[in-house]
């Protein structure tokens, strides 16, 4: 540091009508830490102990100051008194931490740093500390963002299996205090030893409570001793106000030891104490003023405190959610089984699962969307509205389709719109719609939400958004509760950061940037035989994003650091029925073991690469969910890992060959192109698959059996209203609709030929783009259709496009088989469309 800086006149001196403001003192002192003055720093800690002996901050502080002057067996008896006095100060633990770590007690240190981040979850006094909440920590972060119903079963919980921490029974106590459980926390408060009910937090609830023996002015006194300016009473009651009226702030009479933090205080915004203020305009009695300081130093302390006044003051909440392009009050509907979920887990489990629900309906809520709790089988919560209550069903999925029609009908009835289901669990509690599967390849159905998204009979025009918050195969609940905490930290402005991110996602003095601040929004990993197509799909959100191709990569050689850090990831490997791996695919034909697809990526491997983002997978059997677990399925590991959302297909997906865009290429296009745009992911898809219809319905003037199955198989997993990029201004949520005149596109069935009764020139025609895009199946059986051409015939020709299709079955490099189908269309002797399986 300049000695510009500390450069000043001897000592002086100020009377007793001019004092100074405790918490700017405080702050000048750690702005002395921060920038290197321990010295100084020590001194005026020293002055502010003075007069207040017993008071929590400055004792921190004075043992933060012999700890950077190297005297770490002080320090960490100062720290040791501090947390005495309020066994809760994460400061305290963290600087208790690293004094004995210098003293070479690294246990002691390491369990005094889990202290640390247990009472700092959200990371507000030591940022980073609390990136990985601990389990007996979860209650503590629920109990910093306000949920105090959620903060009580956990904090219960963790008291059952450490029943002597009585740090966890001081949060359990203000938890059933804000529960308005008075006769419990009281209970709770009384189990406290005397030694422990002497702390700062333990006196304060006493006081809110009632709890305390006569008037409670010697309570009041002991507080305003160990914390005269209220800031720790302020913590253990953040984020809501505290419930007794803090003292005013203390003034603090100037002495000859503050002059060591005189140029630090002068740098701070200035803040008059009580007596100072009344005596307004008296600067000839002020302390003089030293000269301006070393402008690059000013410039770095004003901009530091510039953000960390901005970081205080900003709750972290994000903003409003509801469309501005609704026509009327859009509602969203939380849809479970109530019996499905007792039955899989217990009622322990579903109670857990119904408070985050609920709070999840209340973050909703705060962010402008009108969100209702509903169970299938219980008549109580299908009450939705004023005049909307409906009779529960069965557990099956036409009868629920039936139900959520008579829902969207009955809120229209109030001049509400059902905007978003978003279904909770998988096929076991929410089943999956059974479709017929439209294409000829070796899927015995299609599983599919598309049903429950319209109206319509053909399903095929999406009237609400649809997604689902999948459980996993067995008999633990893990996975949807972690998903729910990930929703509801999301909308509560908590989101998790990808883990490649986390070194650099500190800024200035340890402040924290928002998440993904210095994350790439996009990148890519696909077979190298459709890199082609790859790169105009994440082209729709990101040019020149990263896309990495297998081979040559494999899972043994990928480094996931090259996937992480992504806001989205768009992958396009193969996948298979059943199978945990996704499988890459070399451009030459190969033999032996250069022809078996190399397994491109395991579900370990995707672990925190996507935490904090949307994973779009055009894999056939990606979104795959029943017998699946987070150990045999990619996308619900990434889910249990933090990502936001996934997208992808149940069953057979089918892509490009080469240009133009087809099927879940062509979809996945427009959805990255809305998610480029802000949309939430959700809204996006609901868009893409209007967009896709509308496409192929100029393009062909109907969906063929490819199109039909792909806008039916894709599916949404996780937080549907997550986005990944802010939504642009000019754009708004409108989007292109259907064109009234064309109405929704018709899907044509097709008629199936035999060879015999086709041109053998087209047969040769078909094979020879079979040897080049399936070179397995060239001379397999074809199935051979024909699909009449609308458009031409009604103009009296009796034109039709011949869809000729083969199949063949891939070894995998671990020892499977994967199916691959290739469809060419051909139209005379043109090939119109190629769609091959992913």
């Amino acid at each position: 540091m300049s000695d510009r800086l500390l450069a000043h006149p001897g000592a002086a001196t100020a009377s007793e009508d001019q004092p100074l403001d405790l918490e700017q003192v405080c702050r000048a002192i750690e702005l002395a830490l921060r920038l290197g003055e321990p010295q100084a720093a020590r001194q005026a800690a020293i002055a502010v102990r003075e007069r207040w002996p017993e008071a929590i901050s400055p004792l921190a502080l004075l043992g933060q100051a012999l700890l950077d002057l190297g005297r770490h067996q002080e320090a960490a008896a100062h720290f040791h008194r501090a947390l005495k006095l309020n066994p809760l100060s994460a400061a305290a633990w963290a600087g208790l931490a690293a004094a004995l770590a210098r003293c070479g007690r690294l246990q002691e240190s390491q369990a005094a740093l889990r202290r640390a981040a247990l009472h700092d979850p959200l990371g507000d006094t030591a940022p980073g500390l609390g990136d990985s909440p601990q389990p007996l920590g979860l209650g503590v972060l629920y109990l910093r963002r306000g949920l105090a119903d959620l903060a009580v079963a956990e904090l219960a919980a963790a008291l059952a299996r450490e029943p002597r921490r009585a740090d966890l029974r001081l949060y359990y106590v203000e938890a059933l205090r804000r529960c308005d459980n008075l006769g419990a926390a009281r209970s709770q408060l009384a189990l406290l030893v005397d030694l422990e009910r002497a702390s700062l937090p333990a006196t304060l609830l006493q006081l809110a409570l009632g709890a305390w023996p006569g008037d409670g002015a010697v309570a009041r006194a002991r507080c305003a001793g160990y914390d005269p300016d209220g800031q720790q009473a302020r913590l253990l009651a953040a984020p809501e106000p505290p419930p007794w009226e803090p003292a005013p702030p203390p003034a603090l009479a100037w002495a000859a030891a503050l002059d060591s933090i005189r140029p630090f205080l002068t740098l701070l915004p200035l803040r008059l104490g009580p007596a100072r203020k009344s005596a307004a305009g008296a600067k000839a009695n002020l302390p003089p003023a030293p000269p301006q300081p070393d402008p690059d130093v000013s410039s770095l302390i004003a901009t530091t405190e510039r953000v960390r006044l901005r970081v205080a003051s900003v709750t972290g909440a994000p903003g409003p959610l509801a469309n501005p392009a609704a026509a009327c009050p859009q509602a969203q509907v939380l849809l479970g089984c109530r019996f499905a979920l007792i039955e899989r887990y217990g009622e322990a489990a579903f109670a857990a699962i119904d408070r985050r629900l609920r709070a999840l309906a209340a973050a909703l809520g705060r962010r402008g969307l009108q969100t209702h709790c509903c169970y299938l089988d219980d008549a109580a919560s299908l009450r939705v509205g004023g005049g909307v209550s409906l009779a529960p069903v069965p557990r099956d999925a036409a009868a629920i389709g039936e139900l959520v029609r008579a829902m969207s009908a009955a809120l229209a009835q109030e001049r509400r719109e059902l905007a978003v289901l978003l279904l909770i669990g998988g096929d076991e509690c929410i089943p999956f719609h059974r479709l017929p599967n439209p294409a000829h390849d070796d899927d015995g159905v299609v599983l599919s939400d598309s049903p429950y998204a319209s109206d319509d009979a053909g399903y095929l025009a999406p009237q609400r958004i649809v997604a689902r918050l999948p459980d996993g195969a067995g008999p633990s609940p893990a996975l949807l509760l972690a998903t729910l905490d990930q929703m509801i930290d999301y909308h509560h402005g908590r989101m998790p950061r990808p883990v490649a991110q986390i070194p650099a996602g500190r800024g200035l003095l340890g402040v924290r940037w928002p998440p993904h601040a210095q994350a790439a929004l996009s990148g890519g990993y696909t077979a190298r035989v459709w890199q082609e197509s790859s790169r105009a799909v994440l082209d729709a959100i990101e040019r020149d994003a990263a896309l990495h191709a297998s081979p040559p990569l494999d899972a043994d050689a990928l480094d996931p650091r090259a996937l992480a850090a992504r806001r989205l990831l768009y992958v396009n490997l193969h996948g298979g029925a059943g199978l945990p791996n996704w499988y890459g695919q070399g451009e030459g034909i190969g033999s032996g073991a250069a022809s078996r697809l190399p397994v491109a990526l395991r579900p370990d491997q995707i672990g925190g690469v996507v935490a904090g983002g949307i994973l779009v997978s055009e894999a056939c059997y990606g979104m795959e969910l029943p017998g699946r677990t987070t150990a045999t399925s990619i996308p619900l590991r990434a889910l249990a890992e933090g990502a936001l959302a996934c997208v992808g297909a149940t069953a057979s997906a089918y892509g490009s060959y080469a240009a133009p865009l087809v099927c879940a290429d062509l979809l996945c296009q427009r959805l990255l192109a809305h998610l480029a745009r802000g949309l939430p992911v959700g809204h996006a898809l609901q868009q893409a698959r209007l967009e896709f219809a509308q496409t192929i319905y100029h393009r062909q003037g109907f969906l063929d059996d490819v199109d039909v199955k792909t806008l039916g198989e894709f599916v949404l997993l996780g937080d549907p209203w997550a986005g990944v990029a802010p939504l642009a201004a000019a754009s708004g949520w409108a989007a292109p609709k259907l064109a009234g005149a064309e109405g929704a596109p018709a899907h044509r069935p097709l008629v199936t030929l035999e060879e015999a009764r086709v041109p053998g020139a087209l047969v040769a025609r078909a094979r020879a783009v079979l040897k080049r895009v399936l070179p397995g199946a060239a001379a397999a059986p074809l199935r051979i259709a024909a699909q009449p051409e609308q458009r031409l015939a009604r103009k009296g020709h009796a034109a039709q496009d011949l869809v000729f299709s083969a199949s063949e079955a891939r070894a995998t490099s671990d020892g499977h088989q994967v199916a691959q189908t290739a469809h060419i269309t051909l139209r005379g002797e043109v090939v119109v469309k190629v769609a091959l399986t992913r």
